[in-house]
């Protein structure tokens, strides 16, 4: 494979799934309503909400507001303003110590051998870009974000449509031939390689199944990604 640039997913590939759900979940839903009552007049929470209403179609009280965002954490809704006000609250945490982001030692060795090789590394996540970086500047290993050449989550587009890669192929300027795509998740693979892109299957033993016939490549590290 002539590589270029790796996208890589976070949650079930580079970061244990048991993170995002048992750390970063957890943490928003307990926080979520006293971080809303002492940042309620700032224009970036007045947006937020503003986008809230419009989802849900209606006005809404305060506590409708806090009881919306709780009922979407607990459906892991992939909602864009709910991604955008945990990113803001998780921020808080890991610059108070309260959070530290998880990376595993196998996908943090090969984004830095990658990294050394000149291959560009890019992250694609339904987490708000700013959740990304907040994860990756509080790590294991410190602060990564120095590996990585961009970021995207879902105001590009859905992870299981094919449209949204065709438009990160745009943004990066690479031919998908060029580029491979990693994710836990079976419909984002598909999505990624109806767009040219190639792609690997992250099967980790703890955060997904293997699938009998599927069709592309299936792995269960990143030491077995030889390029």
């Amino acid at each position: 494979m002539d590589i270029k640039a790796i996208i890589t997913d976070i949650e079930g590939t580079t970061t244990p799934i048991s993170f995002v759900k048992d750390v970063l979940f957890p943490y928003s839903y307990q926080k979520i309503e006293e971080f809303l009552k002492n940042h309620w007049e700032e224009e970036e929470i007045k947006k937020i909400v503003e986008d809230i209403k419009h989802i849900e179609g209606r006005d809404l009280s305060f506590e409708e507001i806090v009881n919306t965002l709780r009922r979407w954490i607990e459906e892991d809704r992939k909602i864009t303003p709910l991604k955008q006000l945990q990113g803001i609250i998780w921020e808080d945490g890991y610059k108070s110590g309260e959070l530290k982001g998880y990376i595993y030692p196998d996908a943090y060795e090969k984004l830095k051998k990658w990294f050394e090789k000149g291959i560009k590394l890019y992250v694609y996540s339904s987490g708000s870009v700013k959740a990304q970086k907040l994860l990756f500047s509080h790590t294991n290993y410190g602060d990564l974000t120095y590996l990585f050449s961009g970021y995207f989550d879902t105001k590009i587009g859905s992870k299981i449509e094919s449209e949204s890669y065709k438009k990160i192929l745009e943004n990066i300027g690479i031919s998908p031939e060029n580029i491979l795509f990693l994710s836990d998740n079976p419909e984002e693979i598909k999505a990624a390689a109806q767009s040219g892109i190639k792609v690997y299957r992250l099967v980790r033993p703890k955060d997904a199944e293997y699938i009998e016939n599927f069709p592309y490549p299936q792995i269960t590290s990143f030491e077995e990604i030889n390029i």
